[in-house]
């Protein structure tokens, strides 16, 4: 009786370490290949706090015009200059009016960002924007994609 039931105690036991040791590795991050990817929240969170925040968006087949708001989290007055999904300039019109710390803007993109509405869109965004008094360049990389569903344009 004492062999039978130190098994099932050392039985418990290494099932509590294994039930530990999996619930660390997915606070931790998961098993790689088992993530889906950036989710729709994650993605607008992490933008809204980027140095050039994109704190709402609407992304259209060909049949409209897609829209991003940008907000400028910068210490300084900025004038956008590019905006690249994917490698492909989106931007319609570089801004020529400043937008000053914490001020937000409509940018116009342009050509159409998807193809089918309801479609799934991720896409890497590199924004290229100056200092308005200065007259620096700066370029940020999102470290996230832009996640979002693509809408019908021809509203």
């Amino acid at each position: 009786m004492r062999r039978g039931q130190a098994a099932i105690e050392y039985l418990i036991i290494l099932a509590v370490v294994v039930i530990i040791a999996l619930i660390v590795i997915g606070v931790i991050g998961g098993f790689p290949g088992m993530t889906r990817g950036v989710s729709e929240r994650d993605s607008a969170a992490y933008w809204a706090g980027a140095d050039v925040g994109i704190t709402r968006y609407f992304l259209t087949d060909s049949g409209g015009t897609s829209q991003l708001v940008l907000r400028n989290n910068r210490l300084f007055a900025i004038n956008f200059t590019d905006i690249t999904f994917d490698g492909a300039s989106v931007l319609e019109n570089p801004t020529s009016t400043p937008i000053s710390p914490g001020s937000s803007t409509v940018i116009t993109l342009y050509p159409a960002v998807c193809t089918t509405a309801g479609q799934s869109v991720s896409k890497n965004v590199v924004i290229t924007y100056k200092d308005a008094t200065y007259g620096t360049t700066y370029t940020f990389t999102g470290e996230k994609p832009l996640v979002g569903t693509c809408q019908e344009g021809g509203q």
